[in-house]
């Protein structure tokens, strides 16, 4: 039976499930005969579409899950059938949790009010009282980037006024599940980074986050997991580094994201590196055991994007395992691109077993490693016996050099000994 509820059969560490969901929608012209609308001739002339079939997938409190494929691909359609826009032709969701959506950008703005206005209105239709929405207007209003024309009607605003409103709204409106279709695709650079580090901040605060994008390298960098979505049905659900990766391969997309023409010719040296890159895969993965506990790897900067070399970084380990451990610990040996050891890596030491229902994560005070890529070994210990083991790649990226800036390295300075042979 499709349909739609709230938290049924639902674990508590789970925000939103859909099991097996799928959408129809009937096409063509649509008769106003009485006669065909009674004996049904209506419909039965009309062609089926399966916007998408057969997707499942389960969201976990506090995390984002990114969307991704090509247009048409039913990407928006699961969006709102996954809060309540659309009811599923077959299949559930369940959702436990406040749902606030982000479909079309000021949609329900009404034109002759003005934008505060418009503010206080969409704060009373979610239950928020008028001293919250005061205690945060100047935030909508710098966010938005609206100034004055805060007090001016809704409809002298441009597309983008509305937009960059409607956002700046939505993201104040405390919600638990946020759902949005594109909203990174409005606005200018500062306006992106803004809507970006804000929804960081709402994950970080608890709230589980749903988006749909084209912006690849954003939801590589700040996704938990990736939907790939292809003709409507699920191409793959998992790490968005490698979904994202093989995303980009199949679909002949460059890293922002964008769609590039013919292929481009591979020199004998580049078709050399990538053997090479491909057999160090193969024989990194060969040492992988039990890898799919693991459900989240991340090594990255304060930001949430790459971690950059000197500066502090950190580490998020998500692991479920499929039957239990004493004493777990996790240890992450860092290896060069090649797979040599480089001596380095972490050790989280003995942890509770009831730790492991939530990610782990250890914060690097400064990232002793220097720019470029590595793989990461990472091991679930049992009673100190490894059970699972995952590779990971990463980058490290440099940090600033601009204006003569450098990362200065840890030392003792002192009067040279006289005695000294340098």
């Amino acid at each position: 039976m499709a349909g739609f509820d709230n938290a049924k059969g639902m674990g508590d560490d789970i925000a939103v499930r859909a099991d097996n969901i799928s959408k129809k929608f009937l096409l063509g012209r649509r008769s106003t005969s009485l006669k065909d609308r009674l004996t049904g001739i209506n419909d039965r002339n009309r062609e089926e579409f399966w916007a998408f079939e057969n997707v499942s997938v389960e969201v976990p409190k506090g995390s984002m899950l990114g969307v991704i494929g090509r247009n048409g691909s039913g990407k928006s359609t699961f969006l709102r059938a996954l809060c309540g826009v659309y009811r599923p032709t077959i299949g559930e969701v369940h959702v436990r949790g406040r749902i606030t959506a982000l479909l079309e950008l000021g949609a329900g703005f009404h034109g002759e009010l003005t934008g505060r206005e418009n503010v206080y209105m969409n704060g009373a239709v979610v239950g928020l009282d008028r001293d919250y929405m005061d205690s945060v207007m100047d935030q909508i209003i710098e966010m938005a980037d609206i100034g004055s024309f805060v007090d001016a009607p809704i409809e002298t605003y441009s597309s983008g006024m509305r937009a960059r409103l409607g956002f700046a709204v939505s993201v104040q409106m405390q919600p638990e599940i946020l759902l949005a279709d594109e909203i990174t695709a409005v606005g200018d650079i500062a306006f992106k980074e803004h809507g970006i580090r804000r929804m960081n901040e709402l994950r970080e605060a608890g709230a589980t986050i749903i988006q749909v994008s084209h912006n690849l390298t954003m939801l590589e960098k700040n996704c938990d997991q990736v939907l790939w979505l292809h003709h409507g049905k699920t191409r793959r659900l998992g790490d968005p580094e490698e979904v994202i990766e093989e995303y980009r391969e199949q679909s002949n997309v460059d890293r922002s994201g964008r769609m590039i023409g013919a292929t481009v010719p591979v020199t004998p040296q580049q078709k050399a590196r990538q053997r090479k890159q491909a057999e160090i895969a193969e024989t990194l993965a060969a040492e992988d055991r039990n890898s799919s506990w693991f459900t989240r790897i991340r090594l990255f900067g304060p930001d949430r994007g790459d971690p950059v070399a000197g500066l502090p970084a950190r580490i998020k380990v998500k692991v479920r395992p499929d039957h239990d451990v004493v004493a777990p610990s996790i240890q992450i040996r860092v290896l060069a691109k090649g797979g040599r050891p480089t001596g380095f890596g972490f050790d989280s030491g003995p942890l509770d077993a009831a730790m492991l229902a939530e990610p782990i994560e250890a914060t690097v005070e400064s990232l002793g490693l220097a720019a470029g890529r590595f793989n990461l070994r990472v091991d679930l210990l049992s009673a100190g016996t490894v059970v699972a083991t995952r590779h990971k790649r990463v980058v490290v990226e440099a940090p600033d050099l601009s204006n003569g800036a450098f990362a200065a390295m840890p030392a003792r300075w002192g009067i040279a000994s006289t005695t000294s042979s340098g």
